[in-house]
């Protein structure tokens, strides 16, 4: 039973990595914690492996839609690399309580965020494009890259759950684009993320690979489904559904910590 639930969780986060770009990196560690009641460091690094076959069956769908912007792609990756380690190596000198709180405060942070950020304007049926988001600045999207990088490692996710939100509130991204983009950039860092957190026994290899069973699939599907629900205004929903979940795994986490 319990291998059977961790396929379904995987599928789970596919779903939601194929429609927003931020599943695997916002929801795994909770969905795993509330569960199967996985213990926290490996609840926290063994999704992480499952994100690169994840991003990368997204971005077969997008870049089939030109959704991709590969000049914000390159740059936050050049930027990220270096501090996923550096990240990765400091999740080991962090109380695993606290790790958990991140986990759960960047997923409320994440849906207010998303709640809060105005749909795209239409004009004749078609979004317009942000000159933000066509021609960005550089030094911005380093720095941002820097920092995200940092983030990623520590809590062992991809980083699109910050990633999405940066591009749609800093570069006036629409969301689809913003989730779009952010895919080569988390399969960009899950590789020196993964291959840090299993030199520290942080990834239970066998609960990786029931995750990816369900994950590749689903992603598929997921980003399938966001292509159809095009004229569909998806931020507030999710946003709802992120700030609830958000609340309810610190909440959870914090009992356990008491």
């Amino acid at each position: 039973m319990t291998h059977a639930i961790a396929v379904v969780l995987g599928a789970a986060i596919g779903v939601f990595s194929g429609l927003f770009g931020v599943g695997g990196s916002s929801i795994s560690t909770p969905l795993l914690r509330i569960a199967l009641n996985t213990s926290p460091l490996i609840a926290l690094a063994s999704p992480l492996p499952v994100t690169l076959p994840t991003a990368l069956s997204g971005s077969v769908v997008y870049r089939q839609e030109g959704l991709i912007n590969g000049r914000v792609a390159k740059w936050i990756i050049a930027g990220a690399l270096p501090t996923v380690v550096l990240g990765s190596l400091a999740t080991a000198l962090v109380s695993t309580h606290w790790l958990m709180f991140l986990v759960a405060i960047s997923v409320v942070f994440v849906g207010v965020q998303l709640y809060r950020s105005r749909p795209p304007v239409e004009v004749e049926g078609q979004a317009t494009t942000d000159p933000r988001w066509e021609h960005p600045s550089v030094p911005l999207l380093l720095g941002s890259a820097v920092v995200i990088g940092f983030l990623s490692g520590l809590l062992a996710n991809g980083g699109g759950f910050l990633l999405v939100p940066l591009f749609v509130l800093l570069f006036g991204a629409r969301l689809r684009e913003a989730a779009a983009t952010s895919l080569p950039c988390v399969a960009a860092m899950a590789v020196p993320g993964t291959m840090t957190h299993a030199l520290l026994g942080h990834i239970d290899w066998i609960l990786a690979l029931e995750l990816s069973v369900g994950v590749v699939p689903a992603t598929y599907i997921g980003a399938r489904l966001s292509m159809r629900l095009r004229r569909v205004h998806l931020r507030q929903p999710f946003g709802i559904f992120m700030v609830i979940f958000g609340v309810y795994f610190f909440a959870r986490e914090l009992m356990v910590a008491l």
